[in-house]
């Protein structure tokens, strides 16, 4: 069995929250890892909102009944489309070009998501009112992670079309997306994970791809831990993951794009500084 460490100092993971672990996945942890390191791994498990399309109507079925979202999902907004601007907020640039609308999430219905789907789960982190727009650089040519913006804006206002500018990227098709909480757990790639057995990387490699095989890993993500293989910035933890086939999108070998948001600026509820991060194949 796999020992965290070698010293008598304590061991600690940051408390993500009491996580419903299933059966299946705490034995699996404590077959892998054993008896000791197994709450310490349990603890660093998060909660996160898959987001899949909301099914076309079914008009065959009965009046009332078709195309409504099971029980565990909650329709939340859009992939793409145009956003609901205000009045007087400017459209995100980069390089002197629009900005992609890549989703535009209701944050209301996002919180009862949350909260309705997920029995055991902390609080919901994020705002609980108006609307979150998530604007990245369409070129993907800024590797700093400033080529994208995600903005909190009052519900209500307008479609409005991006700004007629040369180049400008075309609007994303609106996808319309529900939303279920799922459990999210680390990859190896993640320091959290790694730092737990600090003398056997394999047992955190191996730990991390017997997980990644029990627990969904969707095209499309809110909060949770990162499911691709793109780099982790210092200090940040994945807002939002989307993966290029939920978007009928043209990023040639880019297979998804990510939105990181610092641990200190996330425990603030702030989003303006949030980095850009994409992988390609």
């Amino acid at each position: 069995m796999a020992e965290l460490v070698t010293t008598d100092t304590p061991v600690t993971a940051p408390a993500e929250g009491a996580q419903p672990i299933p059966g299946d996945v705490a034995e699996l942890i404590r077959a892998r890892v054993g008896e000791r390191p197994a709450p310490l791994v349990e603890r660093l498990f998060r909660s996160s909102l898959v987001l899949d399309q909301v099914p076309e109507p079914d008009l065959s079925g009965p009046v009332g009944e078709a195309g409504l979202p099971g029980a565990d999902a909650v329709p939340v907004g859009w992939l793409g489309g145009l956003p609901a601007l205000p009045a007087g907020t400017a459209w995100p640039e980069a390089g002197g070009r629009p900005m992609q609308l890549l989703a535009q999430l209701d944050c209301a219905a996002l919180a009862a998501a949350f909260r309705s789907t997920g029995p055991g789960t902390e609080g919901w982190p994020l705002p609980a009112e108006g609307l979150l727009l998530f604007f990245h650089d369409e070129w993907l040519s800024d590797f700093t992670g400033r080529g994208c913006r995600v903005l909190h804006v009052p519900a209500g206002a307008p479609p409005r079309p991006a700004p007629a500018v040369e180049q400008g990227a075309p609007a994303v098709p609106a996808v319309p997306v529900r939303a279920a909480w799922a459990l999210s757990a680390p990859s190896y790639q993640d320091r959290e994970l790694e730092r737990l057995f600090p003398d056997d990387f394999l047992v955190a490699f191996d730990l991390a791809q017997d997980l990644a095989e029990r627990l969904p890993r969707p095209e499309v993500r809110l909060l949770g831990w990162c499911d691709t293989d793109t780099g982790r910035p210092e200090g940040h933890r994945p807002l939002l993951q989307i993966g290029s086939g939920a978007l009928a999108v043209d990023w040639g070998e880019c297979v998804n794009v990510s939105f990181w948001i610092s641990e200190e600026d996330f425990a603030a509820g702030r989003l303006d500084q949030v980095r850009h991060g994409f992988e390609v194949a």
